[in-house]
């Protein structure tokens, strides 16, 4: 007799097996593709993370780098500039409006009501420095800032009457019994315009502004406003400080040349 296995293995035609292991292949080679694809998308994902950390860690490299070239510019625009050997008592600047400032002994000095403290101060150093704009040797000597007062402070005055700058050098008087020695010159031309314009000066807007005439070597005038200087009225680019040094000419003129 012939049993079931053995009837079922005769009637299964080859043809048949042949597409049964075909298609057995078909879904393990889809089965493995799938899995291939999972495990790629998977690595795709992970890759995209760590360049995304790499991205982050980079930005925050170059915000700390920036962030460290900031402090180093802010460090040495906060710096003080090398300053210079020994001890500064007199300084002449101008503000940002181009306006002549002073500083005395290191400290700022109101030039608008300068007390007589400061004034007395200045003239001191002024006398230091008056052989030095008139060319003759000077020997130079120790030149000491005031001590402070013990007593009760110093009462402002209200400022007095602005002279030419010329006026404030102290004048060398003839001594009694000396009647050899030759009597002072006489003030320039230029000299008494400039007095005038001072007095007229103290009563406006332009007394801080440093305007002062000066004769020049060839006899000329020389204007000077702050630390500016013109070849003669005419230069003078501010119409007000032409103006009003015109008028202290007018008035000179008429002072002493009447009639001319």
């Amino acid at each position: 007799m012939i049993t079931n296995i053995e009837v079922t293995m005769v009637t299964w035609p080859v043809p048949v097996l042949i597409g049964v292991l075909f298609l057995v292949f078909l879904i393990g080679a889809v089965i493995g593709n799938f899995t291939s694809g999972v495990e790629a998308k998977k690595k795709l994902e992970e890759a995209r993370a760590r360049a995304e950390v790499a991205i982050q860690q980079a930005r925050g490299e170059v915000e700390r780098a920036a962030a460290r070239v900031a402090q180093a510019h802010q460090l040495a625009a906060s710096a003080p500039a090398n300053s210079p050997p020994g001890k500064t008592i007199l300084r002449l600047w101008l503000d940002s409006a181009d306006i002549p400032a002073l500083d005395l002994d290191g400290q700022n000095v109101d030039t608008m009501r300068i007390s007589e403290v400061h004034r007395k101060r200045l003239v001191s150093l002024l006398s230091v420095m008056q052989p030095w704009s008139d060319g003759k040797p000077s020997v130079s000597a120790p030149v000491h800032a005031p001590q402070p007062a013990t007593s009760a402070p110093v009462t402002q005055v209200p400022p007095p009457v602005t002279k030419s700058i010329f006026s404030s050098f102290p004048t060398p008087s003839l001594l009694p019994g000396k009647k050899d020695e030759p009597p002072a010159a006489p003030p320039s031309i230029v000299a008494q315009i400039d007095e005038i314009l001072q007095e007229r000066l103290a009563s406006t807007t332009l007394v801080g502004r440093g305007i002062r005439l000066q004769e020049s070597p060839e006899g000329g005038v020389i204007v000077w406003v702050g630390l500016r200087n013109f070849a003669g009225v005419g230069e003078v680019t501010d119409p007000e400080v032409q103006s009003i040094i015109r008028t202290a000419i007018a008035e000179w003129e008429k002072k002493y040349t009447p009639g001319l």
